[in-house]
């Protein structure tokens, strides 16, 4: 493990020799420690063997190394277990390609249990999510979860009690999920925004819906195809939906066995489909939901759907939620084996008709019924009046389709062992902060040497009333390029550090403070890094902790009140999800419209631009008159509050929920410069949320705050609700204010279906 003491015993360090190893790993009280910090240090080709056992671990896990292989000993032997999860939403958080996990188990994680984002080559074997109480709408939303990857192997898997999809394969391209198992979640496996996707042998039982496949809007990758369901056991499926209300999956009836929704080329072929009651094959658009819908480059419409060699049996005696019994009522009878809503672009009619390598085909399915529900012509009045008549007859459904082509998948590439770079900076960094020589004397007093400047931001990133001391070093002769948007151009060299302390009183500045860690950010020729410090007891230096850790913390608040919290450190792998952008290590704070505002300086009080201007340490300025300000989000005078709120949001959320940032599969994008209110969230449809949604159904209503799932998750103490979900444990009441307010201020719309 690299410590401290590794990086400051030799006078002269020798470079690094990177290896692949292998790893044993055994439960204990020093397990999450001694396994997080492996995952730091991660080599290429690294195989990390967890013994059989039950591993109890408090926080999340963070992996963002490429060829890492991580083997237990079987998914019933080895055991990790999140049931007492303080911190992180997530059991494991990995982001590297040729990424192997394979026989073991991960249990009772607060939200997802093991997500994948954005990598090549991924191959779950043998592994196991669970929630062992049973069914809850307080479980995690994912069990299994890759998403934005490529080459997804899913084999040998169990998913068990997730209360949204308990395989879930999101945005993905070129994947197969074999021969595994899914029950008692409220999806059993789903594909969604998908391209390439083939997903046979399972077994998928005791599910609220047992096989969906769908495409939603408001995502940077939709309009998913070419997916094949074949070769499944897919039966019972009738658990009732406890799914968190707001999700999408809360609108699956019970008793769901197959659901197609605005998904095109799927191809359906050699499944076994019985008993559920609901529905046991259908296939819908998005638009059956009547939820609203704001992005114009998505396509709600299924086609070139193409069901074939099936066997259907049993099923739709009890179909759940307002449209089955409506149907069921008028049929007289169960439900018919395979059901449609019969909604269909009217754009692309060749003749009056939809071609037929965009239709609905049904081929040698046995004895089966069939429903075209007509669902753009089921109104209460076509109901009233009997002009509503849904079409039992499947003749012009009767035909074939070109089938669809195999999935086929590459090999893992082979590891590069010196790729990951990241361990010669943390080799290379000093154990003592004291050694950087950043500040006078022992740093208590956080006071820099002459080369190190100090900045402030006009609206900083809240982390539980923490008060931040920020500064710059530069390379002696080198200067800062200015750029009017993003972070300044910093040269080779450059270190911003940040000091994170608690006054004692916060009535009282005098009375002192309390140094936490300070966070160090080092821009080498290859990208920026950081780390951080914590600070003794004494405050008289800080010790290298790569691997994060927590700190006790009390101090009087502003309102007089005693008040207390726990103080995340967070690992090096933490502070990457943060600040990654497009998979590049991006500094949060220093850009030019945050740094545009006054500081004092030994000589007085000047504008930071000026100042670092004027001393020859920042190029390329123009006129402060001609560079953008961002607001104050706490100051009224800065700007309106639509202008405050989202400089809050921006400073606060973007570096995640931005189109290169680790939320960017949401949809949802926070920057600044975004002028579409429904990226920012309005009348959005919340993706992957779980219990975070709150029971909303958008991020974003207008005129109801009460109602929006952004406000849920701003005042939330829940581990998988609360945002942002690294570092913060306190609720920063007044951007929970002034959010609302802002909210509460925005223009309703009175009619607006937000349906094509």
């Amino acid at each position: 493990m690299l410590s401290a003491a590794d990086v400051t015993g030799a006078e002269k360090k020798q470079p690094l020799k990177l290896e692949a190893s292998t790893y044993t790993f055994s439960p204990g009280p020093d397990f999450q420690f001694e396994f997080q910090s492996r995952l730091i240090q991660a080599v290429p080709g690294d195989v990390l063997i967890l013994k059989a056992g039950h591993y109890e671990l408090q926080s999340g896990l963070n992996l963002v190394t490429d060829n890492v292989t991580i083997r237990g000993q079987g998914h019933e032997k080895t055991v990790l277990s999140f049931k007492n999860q303080t911190d992180g939403s997530f059991g494991l958080l990995a982001s590297g390609d040729n990424l192997v996990l394979e026989n073991f188990a991960v249990e009772d994680t607060s939200h997802n249990a093991i997500k994948v984002l954005g990598a090549e080559n991924v191959t779950f074997r043998g592994v196991r999510t669970e929630w062992t109480d049973g069914p809850k709408t307080t479980n995690g939303a994912y069990g299994l979860y890759p998403v934005q990857c490529k080459n997804v192997l899913i084999e040998n898997c169990v998913a068990i009690g997730a209360a949204d999809a308990g395989i879930y394969v999101g945005q993905s391209t070129d994947v197969i999920v074999r021969n595994s198992r899914a029950e008692a979640n409220v999806a059993g496996i789903e594909i969604e925004n998908t391209v390439n996707a083939d997903v046979y042998g399972n077994v998928v039982t005791g599910n609220t819906g047992g096989l969906l496949v769908f495409d939603l809007p408001g995502l940077p990758l939709k309009n998913g195809r070419h997916v094949r369901l074949f070769q499944n056991r897919i039966f019972k499926n009738n658990l009732a939906n406890f799914a968190p209300e707001g999700n999408m999956v809360a609108s699956v009836p019970a008793g769901t066995g197959i659901l197609v929704m605005a998904t095109d080329e799927v191809e359906i072929f050699e499944n076994l489909i019985r008993d559920n009651r609901s529905f046991n094959v259908s296939v819908v658009s998005f638009l059956i939901f009547g939820k609203k819908m704001k992005d114009p480059d998505y396509d709600p419409y299924p086609e070139g759907i193409f069901i074939h060699d099936n066997q259907i049996q049993g099923g739709g005696q009890d179909p759940d939620g307002e449209l089955g019994l409506l149907l069921k009522s008028m049929t007289g009878t169960t439900l018919p084996e395979i059901v449609y809503d019969g909604v269909i672009d009217t754009r692309k009619l060749v003749d009056g008709k939809m071609p037929a390598e965009k239709s609905l085909r049904l081929a040698d399915n046995g004895d089966i019924r069939f429903l075209n529900i007509d669902f753009g012509n089921l109104t209460p009045a076509n109901i009233a009046t009997g002009k509503y008549r849904p079409e039992a007859d499947m003749s012009s459904f009767t035909g074939r389709l070109p089938a669809l082509k195999p999935v086929e998948l590459q090999p893992h590439g082979q590891p590069e062992p010196n790729k990951n770079r990241s361990l010669q900076v943390y080799y290379d960094a000093p154990g003592k902060l004291s050694e950087l020589g950043l500040f006078q004397g022992t740093g208590a007093t956080q006071e820099p040497t002459d080369d190190v400047i100090p900045y402030d931001l006009l609206t900083t990133l809240f982390t539980d009333y923490t008060t931040k001391h920020r500064f710059v070093r530069l390379p002696q002769g080198e200067k800062i390029r200015f750029q009017e948007s993003g972070v300044l151009e910093f040269p080779t060299g450059s270190m911003l550090v940040k000091t994170f302390s608690y006054l004692k009183d916060q009535r009282n500045p005098a009375a002192g403070e309390r140094l936490l860690e300070t966070r160090v950010e080092f821009l080498k020729e290859s990208g920026w890094y950081g780390y951080s410090y914590i600070w003794n007891e004494e405050q008289t230096d800080a010790a290298l902790s790569l691997g994060g850790g927590e700190i006790d913390v009390s101090w009087i608040h502003s309102d007089g009140q005693k008040r207390s919290t726990r103080h995340l450190v967070p690992n090096a792998n933490q502070c990457i999800s943060c600040h990654s952008q497009h998979d590049k290590y991006v500094p949060i704070g220093p850009a030019a419209a945050n740094l545009n505002r006054m500081n004092h300086y030994a000589d007085g009080e000047e504008n930071q631009l000026a100042y670092l201007t004027r001393k020859g340490l920042l190029q390329g300025t123009p006129g402060l008159n001609k560079i953008s300000k961002l607001p104050d989000f706490s100051d009224p005078h800065s700007g309106t509050v639509d202008q405050r709120a989202r400089a809050y949001l921006a400073v606060n959320c973007a570096h995640c929920h931005s189109p290169g940032g680790n939320a960017r599969t949401t949809g949802l994008d926070l920057r600044f410069s975004q002028q579409d209110p429904a990226r920012w969230g309005v009348w959005k449809n919340p993706v992957a949320a779980g219990r975070g949604s709150g029971g909303h159904s958008y991020d974003i209503v207008p005129g109801a705050p009460e109602k929006s799932i952004l406000m849920h998750r701003l005042q939330s103490s829940d581990l998988a609700a609360r945002m942002p979900n690294i570092g913060n444990r306190v609720v920063h009441q007044e951007a929970v204010d002034l959010i609302g307010q802002w909210i509460s201020e925005m223009p309703v719309e009175r009619s607006d279906s937000g349906m094509p």
